[in-house]
């Protein structure tokens, strides 16, 4: 299975060719070549930024902006995403962008100046796929710019949450949408969830909660990464990983802000 966040590589070669779904786990961002996943959500629907007012898109400085994850605004100059969409990279070569529907605008984005990755984060397992980006000046809130509270408690199996992102329609789309899209999801029991991954060999441990509907129809995917889990306007997870997207059986899963609430808030004291 890939992250969520694994065709950015692909998309520095070529914009469109991003990897296709493997059987493998997959990291749900956009760096392909390096877990083969990326994505748009799934069975979801376009939403204006002024629903979402909380996401932001994670974007590589090159020539152009190119977006490889997304994020959830926690403080004027931090926001939340997932461990692999900012490990091995340079603040230098990232930029947020907040308040936008399209990642096709010619926006230039806040600068970084600091990314922390978990130190306890494992490409192989998934664990601890949470991370910071702090901003080198504040987000201007406004009605499409605004951050998003912490949940205090895990939710409950069958609670409604809110997945939303940029990314890849289904496993095998070719490249991003370039409008936003959400999806309603359920949260999925973990005992069903780490029975169905163990048949695959892979542990849902108790940082990590499940989210998916029972048709498999709905489903964060590649360019999704990082992005925020919502319930009841709280921030409960954000994306990282699945075994393809929409797979029957296989919910996606997510780190658990519940969980990291204690790293999240330490690692974040000094800039907010």
């Amino acid at each position: 299975m890939l992250t969520r966040n694994n065709f950015l590589a692909l998309t520095v070669l070529a914009l469109v060719a991003l990897s296709q779904g493997s059987v493998l786990p997959q990291n749900r961002g956009a760096a392909a070549a390096e877990s083969g996943k990326g994505g748009r959500i799934v069975g979801g629907q376009e939403a204006s930024i002024e629903r979402l007012p909380y996401q932001v898109s994670v974007r590589l400085d090159t020539n152009t902006l190119l977006h490889i994850c997304g994020g959830a605004i926690y403080a004027p100059r931090v926001i939340v995403t997932a461990a692999h969409c900012i490990k091995g990279r340079f603040a230098s070569t990232i930029r947020i962008v907040a308040g936008k529907s399209s990642i096709l605008d010619d926006d230039e984005g806040y600068r970084v100046s600091k990314l922390i990755h978990h130190s306890g984060y494992n490409k192989k397992t998934h664990a601890n796929d949470v991370g910071l980006i702090i901003l080198a000046e504040n987000l201007a809130y406004s009605a499409s710019v605004q951050p998003i509270p912490l949940a205090l408690a895990k939710p409950n199996k069958g609670e409604t949450a809110v997945v939303s992102g940029w990314g890849k329609s289904d496993e095998n789309a070719a490249s991003l949408t370039n409008q936003l899209h959400m999806a309603e999801l359920s949260i999925v029991d973990s005992e069903y969830c780490n029975n169905q991954y163990a048949s695959k060999s892979y542990a849902i441990t108790e940082e990590m909660i499940c989210a998916g509907v029972e048709d498999a129809s709905k489903d964060s995917c590649q360019g999704d990464s990082g992005g925020p889990l919502v319930v009841n306007g709280k921030l409960v997870g954000v994306v990282s990983w699945g075994i393809g997207c929409a797979r029957e059986g296989f919910p996606g899963v997510y780190a658990s802000v519940t969980y990291h609430t204690p790293w999240i808030e330490e690692n974040a004291k000094l800039y907010v």
